[in-house]
């Protein structure tokens, strides 16, 4: 299990017990099984971000709360990140795509962004849908957005912004792998604390 892998786990275990809620709950809540809630926490299961935000909005977090490094938080205003490590939080999901998450040393972020990887042999099988807005600029490849009936063709150097709460879908064209910046916003800034 990648640190990563293992830190979502970790911290989505954490904010569960500490909003008084067990796995069943948590599940009613998000719309998800409960067994897939105890796959995550585990680290058997890799979830897509969708899905993770689906259980943050249960919790009544932010996604990138999943991924932030309360011991190393550096000013609160700005996170100057050099040199990331693009380590994907685990092996290739279900979903078909890997992900790492771009900002973690930001505390109360109404944004994540995330380094999308999708190979040639990935399906989506599924619709995605969450709360907030999507941003997705390509970096490498070609992939196709199915979007309330629409079709839209996206090549390197494109960008789309859409409303994430719409179901969506990705799919690869083609045998390059598609790099994505994927920023998710929930529009939802959490106070400070103090």
């Amino acid at each position: 299990m990648s640190n990563l892998l293992k830190k979502l786990s970790q911290k989505l275990k954490e904010f569960r017990i500490s909003k008084g809620l067990d796995q069943q709950t948590l599940a009613q809540r998000s719309g998800l099984a409960r067994s897939y809630i105890s796959l995550i926490e585990s680290g058997k299961k890799t979830a897509a971000v969708s899905t993770l935000a689906l259980i943050a909005d249960a919790l009544g977090v932010g996604v990138g709360e999943f991924f932030e490094d309360t011991k190393n938080f550096r000013n609160p205003k700005i996170a100057a990140n050099k040199n990331i490590e693009l380590k994907p939080v685990a092996q290739k999901n279900s979903y078909g795509y890997t992900y790492t998450p771009l900002s973690i040393e930001k505390k109360n972020k109404i944004m994540d962004p995330f380094l999308v990887r999708i190979e040639p042999d990935s399906k989506q099988r599924y619709d995605f849908s969450h709360k907030g807005e999507e941003f997705n600029y390509i970096l490498q490849g070609k992939l196709k957005l199915l979007y309330k009936g629409d079709e839209i063709i996206l090549e390197k150097g494109d960008c789309v912004y859409f409303d994430s709460s719409v179901p969506h879908k990705l799919e690869l064209i083609g045998d390059e792998t598609v790099y994505m910046l994927s920023i998710n916003a929930t529009g939802i800034k959490k106070q400070e604390e103090k």
